[in-house]
């Protein structure tokens, strides 16, 4: 089940997003047993991410309040290798029972299995790591006190750099770092146990954030956000960043934080003036309705070969639609209906989006299988329907991308000041930026 779930993931996941990444795969050394540590914007999908990623099948420390009881706390706990936790906070009466929990995780790393924890303790969609709770370092201690250093415990943290993980056809950049070899900070000394939890989990966090784009407020990461929809998009251009070379583009980003921080504390006055600029500017953008990564190619035309392309794909696109219209629509029913929290957005338009396709690729194939003389032939329904799918939303989203370029110039035409005001806040900005880009790369 395990095995099934995680090709079908793998297939949900390269349909929700524009582009997956995967970082660092060989830094999982060896045969284990790992702890993988990652961070948590995403509730139910993170998990996910992490599983399809990694080689190694993986054993989630899980809230005991989602596991529930009964038959869906076995399935959870034998399908999906979930071992229920539970915090004080929302099951008070029951964390007798993570002493429980705890002992599972050493049974686990003792036999050579990995288990993935979330050691911030909770799910919040922010582009920052948390303080980090000591469970991770306390049950690293107590395996490697139990089975000896030879076992060669090791922890890989784990950072899920999500665009935007409640938005469809987002990107995701899963960055794994190098291993912490546990035993480096564990000695036989039980009068030294506080002291080593705390500077193992330091280390841990200090790690994870290498792993992500950490932003330390919310008025810096609006900053950035801003900075990576305007500027970002020429520095790419600029540096030959290509569009799938996410590695690139995450030192990039990183180089932008440092840039920015840097200017904060150094030149404040700069800093703030600079906030200002690109505050005007996307302000001015959004009352258009116009979006940068449109503005700044608005006069560029497209090519007469992608035009045939998509005169000669247009069938293609229209046996995508087809096939997956209901499907797809009954997702958006059930989103606008219940209504999720911010952390939950994503994972439940995944995770409802997985079922509901297999429902209806597997109903199809039935359908096909027995009424008619198609045979075997109908097993090829769900890779068709998959596939098609597939390229019918990218060509919708090339084709609304062009379409709205058409309509900005049409309106940048009869309205040649506002035109001329946009375009020369945007190069006023572009310019500012690199210059102070330029000293950066001077004073360092």
């Amino acid at each position: 089940m395990y095995s099934i779930l995680k090709i079908l993931c793998k297939l949900t996941f390269s349909a929700y997003f524009r582009k997956i990444k995967v970082s660092g795969k060989e830094h999982i050394k060896g045969n284990g047993p790992f702890i993988f540590v990652a961070n948590h914007p995403s509730a139910f999908m993170d998990p996910i991410a992490i599983a399809i990623s990694v080689k190694e099948p993986v054993y989630f420390l899980a809230a005991g309040e989602y596991m529930g009881k009964g038959i869906k706390y076995k399935f959870f706990k034998r399908f999906l290798h979930m071992i229920p936790v539970y915090r004080p906070d929302t099951m008070p009466g029951e964390t007798h029972k993570n002493a429980a929990a705890f002992e599972k995780c050493i049974d686990h790393l003792s036999t050579k299995r990995s288990i993935l924890v979330f050691p911030e303790g909770v799910s919040v969609t922010e582009k920052k790591i948390l303080p980090l709770k000591t469970g991770v370092a306390r049950i690293a201690r107590d395996t490697v006190l139990s089975e000896g250093a030879e076992l060669n415990l090791q922890i890989i943290p784990i950072g899920l750099n999500y665009s935007d993980p409640h938005t469809f056809r987002s990107d995701l950049f899963i960055n794994i770092g190098e291993p912490i070899i546990a035993a480096d900070f564990i000695s036989q000394h039980a009068e030294d146990e506080k002291q080593e939890v705390r500077e193992l989990t330091q280390h841990i966090e200090n790690r994870m954030i290498d792993t992500v784009l950490h932003q330390e407020t919310s008025d810096l990461e609006d900053l950035i956000d801003k900075i990576n929809s305007t500027y970002t998009r020429d520095l790419k251009s600029k540096l030959g960043v290509a569009f799938k070379d996410q590695d690139r583009e995450f030192e990039l980003n990183k180089l932008t934080i440092s840039v920015v921080k840097h200017f904060k504390e150094a030149q404040p006055e700069a800093y703030t003036e600079m906030t200002g600029l690109i505050d005007d500017y996307v302000q001015s953008i959004e009352n258009q309705g116009i979006k940068d990564k449109e503005i700044r190619k608005v006069n560029n035309k497209v090519p007469w070969y992608l035009t045939l392309g998509y005169i000669i794909g247009a069938p293609f696109f229209l046996l995508g639609w087809i096939c997956n219209y209901l499907p797809y629509k009954f997702n958006v029913i059930i989103q606008n209906k219940l209504g999720f929290k911010d952390s939950f957005k994503g994972s439940m338009i995944l995770g409802f989006g997985l079922g509901l396709f297999l429902i209806w690729f597997i109903l199809w194939t039935i359908l096909a299988w027995t009424l008619t003389p198609l045979s075997y032939f109908s097993l090829l329904i769900p890779m068709v329907f998959y596939l098609s799918g597939t390229y019918a939303l990218l060509y919708l989203s090339s084709i609304n991308y062009i379409l709205r370029r058409m309509r900005l110039r049409k309106f940048l035409k009869s309205n040649p000041q506002i035109a001329d005001d946009l375009l020369s806040k945007r190069s006023n900005l572009i310019k500012r930026f690199e210059d102070f880009r330029s000293k950066f790369d001077q004073s360092n």
